[in-house]
C-alpha cells in the first residue's frame, strides 16, 4: 500500500493496481502540491461533508467516471450532482474490485455549506480501506474516543 499526503484530511492510496483518494480537499488547500485534474483513481471516499473534506470529490468523480463513496445522506447530494454513488451507514461495509471500505464512528459534525445553503451530510464517519493486502484507518475528524483502541 501506498500512501501520499496531500495536505488537510486528504489521501491518496494505491495498491493491488487500485488507487482512492479520501476526502480530496485540493483547490484552495496550500499544502495538495497536485491539482484535481492530476488525479486518477477507482473511488473517491468522504469521511464527512465538511468544505475542507468534500472539496473537489465531484470534479474527481466525473473526471474518473468513479464512484464517491460516503455516509448516505451526503452520497445522495453527490448522486443529485450527477455521479455515482454508494452510500454507506456505520458499521456497514463495501466489497469493490480490488478494495474494500467499512465505515466506523466518528464523532463530529456533518453538513456542506453552499452559497444558498447548508446541506446536512449524514453522520461523519472513520474510514477502514483495505487495499492491496493491508488496512488503513482514517479517522476523518473524530474526537478521540475508546473504540479506537478495538479499531
Amino acid at each position: 500500500m501506498k500512501i501520499t499526503y496531500l495536505g488537510h484530511s486528504a489521501l491518496l492510496v494505491e495498491g493491488g493496481g487500485k488507487s482512492v483518494i479520501i476526502d480530496p480537499f485540493l483547490t484552495g488547500n496550500p499544502n495538495s502540491g497536485v491539482k484535481p485534474a492530476d488525479i486518477k483513481v477507482d473511488a473517491v471516499l468522504l469521511t464527512h461533508a465538511h468544505n475542507d473534506h468534500f472539496g473537489d470529490t465531484i470534479g474527481i468523480a466525473k473526471a474518473n467516471d468513479c464512484p464517491v463513496v460516503a455516509p448516505v445522506e451526503l452520497a445522495n447530494y453527490c448522486t443529485e450532482q450527477g455521479v455515482k454513488t454508494v452510500g454507506m451507514n456505520i458499521g456497514g461495509s463495501h466489497q469493490f474490485d480490488g478494495f474494500k471500505v467499512k465505515y466506523t464512528l466518528a464523532f463530529h459534525s456533518s453538513s456542506l455549506t453552499l452559497e444558498d445553503r447548508i446541506v446536512y451530510g449524514g453522520e461523519p464517519a472513520g474510514i477502514l480501506l483495505t487495499l492491496g493486502g493491508k488496512t488503513l484507518y482514517h479517522a476523518g475528524d473524530t474526537a478521540l474516543f475508546g473504540d479506537m483502541k478495538i479499531i
